[in-house]
């Protein structure tokens, strides 16, 4: 739902949209910075929308479930322009911005802020959460243990860049094999959140939780009782139609029959290619939805 604000297009939006979802920054740094480049984001559209009765009902992907993050349009905005130059400066996004919006941020007057309250229609608008982000985690670990899998919600504020993420997730599941801790087997070791791709190198066709997965088998490959699996609860992780990678001990030979090395295509932004090849993607298609995306690590019986 884009209205760009001053005389930024369309196209320089997508530009813009393109740079930060590469940029490792996380889902409020970007939001931030897109409320602020937007007519109608940050609490605007509800400006325009009173003295009407607004009622939010959403389903929050955002860790800790900030309204202003999952609503943004139609609630108070905590983040400033302030806050958005700072995010580009952090990332180093100025050479990668198109004029247009360098100049509408540089130039912002306090005017030109989002609303941080509604004044006296602020009783006129209503928010509900109907599915908060730890929901994803909490089916994962009831259905672990239906499936007879000891569970273990190991945070639902997972952030990151993906590749080492996947290392850190891993190295838990190899102190439950070899030490049988913070859990015996078999077990499940779940968590959600958003993790990050940064990519400043050329690329293929990936996403955060393919390369979560991917990196993950580099580290299993001795461990057969341990299974990988991430996926974005929407469908599409990243610029992909996969939802996700479920990865165990033998994707990396089995990669390799296919004359693919993991690593190099991993390095090269490339997961989707491998996870395809090894029959490892996971495919849900759109599915009308949006919660945190999830990661679980089994480990079967030893």
């Amino acid at each position: 739902m884009p209205l760009l604000a001053s005389d930024i297009t369309l196209e320089e939006k997508r530009q813009i949209n393109k740079v930060l979802l590469s940029s490792g920054a996380t889902i409020r740094e970007i939001n931030a910075v897109r409320k602020h480049l937007s007519a109608i984001k940050g609490g605007r559209l509800a400006l325009s929308m009173f003295p009407a009765e607004i009622i939010n009902l959403t389903v929050s992907d955002v860790i800790e479930d900030p309204l202003d993050y999952i609503t943004d349009p139609t609630v108070p905005d905590t983040s400033t322009f302030s806050d958005a130059i700072h995010i580009l400066e952090k990332y180093d996004l100025w050479d990668k911005f198109p004029e247009s919006a360098i100049y509408y941020l540089q130039n912002a007057t306090p005017e030109m802020e989002t609303p941080k309250n509604f004044g006296e229609f602020e009783p006129k608008a209503h928010s509900f959460i109907l599915v908060k982000s730890r929901v994803v985690c909490e089916a994962a670990a009831k259905k672990a243990g239906e499936q007879s899998f000891e569970p273990l919600i190991l945070t639902t504020a997972l952030e990151g860049e993906s590749r080492e993420v996947g290392i850190v997730f891993t190295g838990i599941a190899e102190e439950v094999v070899c030490n049988n801790r913070p859990l015996l087997p078999p077990c499940a070791i779940i968590a959600c959140g958003e993790i990050t791709a940064r990519i400043d190198n050329g690329y293929g066709q990936s996403g955060p939780n393919q390369e979560f997965a991917l990196s993950a088998a580099l580290q299993i490959t001795h461990y057969d009782k341990v299974t990988v699996a991430a996926i974005y609860t929407d469908g599409t992780d990243g610029p992909t139609g996969i939802a996700g990678g479920l990865t165990n001990s033998s994707t990396v030979s089995r990669a390799e029959t296919n004359n693919l090395h993991v690593f190099k295509h991993l390095h090269e932004h490339d997961a989707s290619t491998v996870l395809l090849s090894t029959g490892d993607a996971i495919i849900t298609s759109h599915t009308g939805t949006n919660a945190n995306d999830l990661k679980m690590v089994l480990i079967g019986d030893i």
